[in-house]
């Protein structure tokens, strides 16, 4: 599959809820799709928040690289849409599952193929993206532990904690969501000279830049762009 075509990722996940008895409960199923623990209520809303958007987005390319096929597309779209106001957290899985109808599956199959023609995206290996998680989840135990400038600590914190929700998402978000978030961090060294200095000057900051750098190239290449970091993180060593 590849998760940068949201009619691919939706797929996949209609394909393994269809799987499931109607009479589960319908938060529970979800948490299993998604891979959300019981205890994360927040992240369990947040993730179906995003699975709900995948029909619009699918739509969105579909208008703008097949407009004769939007027609088709929006019969597959509304049952979805119908799917995902009618369900109740609370009830079973059926108050969601019963209103896919059968060839919702499979022509949003044939929307993720078409889209697939025009975005030539590739899949991030899931081992490069655990290794990225721990490679953050390391450097943000160690900036916490470290005297740097409360404001500084701060703002890579706060970015790097975005980065790593995302990339956590990846499988339904896809990537451009982590390329924008990676760049930004990269770019606002542009802007702030101590965040510049630090991540060219103190080891956190050298190894921070390094992961970026990685990150950045990694998924310019899911989603069939040029390596656009490696100049930026060049100009930055100057």
């Amino acid at each position: 599959m590849l998760y940068d075509n949201p009619a691919a990722a939706l797929q996949a996940i209609l394909e393994k809820g269809m799987a499931e008895k109607h009479d589960q409960p319908c938060h529970q199923v979800w948490r299993m799709l998604l891979n959300v623990s019981a205890q994360d209520q927040g992240g369990l809303i947040a993730k179906l928040g995003v699975v709900m958007d995948l029909p619009r987005r699918t739509l969105v390319l579909v208008r703008a690289s097949f407009p004769n096929q939007l027609k088709a597309a929006d019969l597959w779209a509304s049952s979805i849409e119908t799917a995902f106001m009618q369900q109740q957290l609370g009830g079973n899985w059926g108050t969601f599952a019963a209103h896919i109808q059968p060839y919702c599956i499979a022509q949003l199959g044939l929307t993720a193929e078409l889209i697939q023609t025009r975005l030539g995206s590739k899949l991030i290996d899931e081992e490069e993206i655990n290794n990225l998680l721990d490679a953050f989840g390391d450097l943000l135990s160690e900036i916490d532990r470290s005297e740097l400038d409360n404001q500084l600590k701060a703002y890579v914190t706060r970015e790097l904690l975005e980065l790593q929700q995302l990339l956590r998402n990846y499988k339904v978000s896809g990537a451009v969501p982590v390329l924008k978030q990676t760049e930004s961090m990269l770019g606002h060294s542009l802007l702030d000279p101590t965040y510049s200095k630090f991540l060219t000057n103190h080891e956190l900051g050298a190894r921070l830049l390094e992961n970026l750098t990685a990150m950045a190239n990694l998924v310019t290449v899911a989603v069939a762009l040029p390596q656009l970091t490696h100049g930026l993180s060049t100009l930055l060593l100057r």
